[in-house]
């Protein structure tokens, strides 16, 4: 059976394809990554990934391992005491981590997985703002919460129809870019316990704000914001998640073509394509085609991605990501926009 996609979009499947194939041929007997790979981060999308390419029996299998080798009894993915081997996942990404994990277990029918995960993110939601902590309770005394982790948390409950839920992380996140009046420039991407936005953090500038006019900012912020919004108004209806949506991916565009120089649009690309499909709008298509067509011209001959100064944990973690993102392209394009 041919795939349901013009012949630009089965370029995309096949890279995608190709991405699968990179990840299989490197695990041992036992389902497992070797040495410093056998690391939570190296695994955390690749169940997701694997169950959206078709390739369910794989995904499956490194679900239980990612389930057996890194999650606590309290429903937090963890490689032992630190998150993980690259420090880069402790400092801004340790409740996000986990929101990859609870969605697969959704597609895997793991009830058991999913609903303790879910309980160890609102241990982490924050009363006053509705977003989530980056980090573990107590680990930041302002209790910092960033957009995409907001988002993560955000689409994990709609994952599991947490309604709800799901609808006051996506308020949150309406109320960061009221305060921002849109395009702020710089746009802070993190808020503190009170709801007030937070800067000058002892964390690395460019992923703290976006600066406009400047190449190499945190895009994946911003698209992955648009993504959860678009989601939450295609099952609640409500105008005001897709206003969402589109002004998150509006901050993108102000940025200019930039945004689609590196492996970074792919978060953009996957905002697009969610929105194309909801609203049919011609420039929400062009910008996936921009995006996968970075995407594929940056991939290696054996089906993975190079990061310049990354761990390797980080590069096998973005392997899986952009092999997830080129088949959501795929899946929401054919959906042919619904607002045509």
């Amino acid at each position: 059976m041919s795939l349901p996609y013009d012949t630009e979009t089965q370029q995309w499947a096949h890279a995608a394809a190709r991405a699968a194939d990179w990840i299989e041929v490197r695990l041992d007997e036992r389902d497992r990554l070797a040495g410093e790979l056998h690391d939570l981060g190296s695994y955390y999308k690749w169940p997701l990934f694997l169950w959206s390419a078709g390739r369910f029996d794989l995904a499956e299998r490194l679900f239980q391992v990612m389930v057996a080798d890194f999650m606590s009894a309290d429903g937090d993915f963890r490689t032992g005491d630190e998150k993980s081997g690259d420090p880069l996942y402790g400092m801004i990404a340790d409740s996000y981590t986990n929101t990859w994990p609870i969605v697969a277990a959704r597609v895997l029918e793991r009830k058991e997985v999913g609903q303790v995960g879910l309980d160890c993110l609102r241990s982490r939601r924050v009363e006053k703002t509705e977003g989530f902590l980056t980090g573990k309770p107590g680990q930041h005394a302002d209790e910092r919460q960033d957009i995409v982790t907001i988002a993560g948390c955000g689409n994990a409950l709609l994952a599991w129809e947490e309604m709800d839920e799901a609808k006051r992380a996506g308020e949150c996140l309406l109320r960061v870019l009221e305060m921002q009046e849109g395009a702020g420039d710089p746009f802070y991407l993190y808020i503190d316990g009170e709801g007030e936005l937070l800067a000058d953090l002892e964390i690395p500038e460019r992923l703290q704000r976006i600066h406009l006019d400047r190449p190499g900012q945190a895009y994946v912020y911003l698209g992955m914001s648009a993504v959860f919004l678009a989601r939450l108004f295609a099952v609640t209806g409500e105008e005001r998640f897709l206003a969402g949506a589109r002004g998150y991916l509006a901050v993108n565009a102000a940025c200019g073509d930039r945004v689609y120089q590196g492996i970074g649009c792919c978060k953009t690309g996957w905002a697009a394509a969610t929105l194309f499909r909801l609203t049919g709008e011609e420039q929400y298509r062009q910008s996936v085609r921009k995006a996968a067509a970075e995407i594929l011209s940056l991939q290696q001959g054996g089906g993975d991605w190079k990061l310049p100064d990354a761990s390797t944990i980080l590069e096998c973690d973005v392997n899986g990501e952009l092999g997830y993102h080129l088949t959501q392209y795929c899946l929401e394009l054919a959906g042919g926009g619904s607002g045509d």
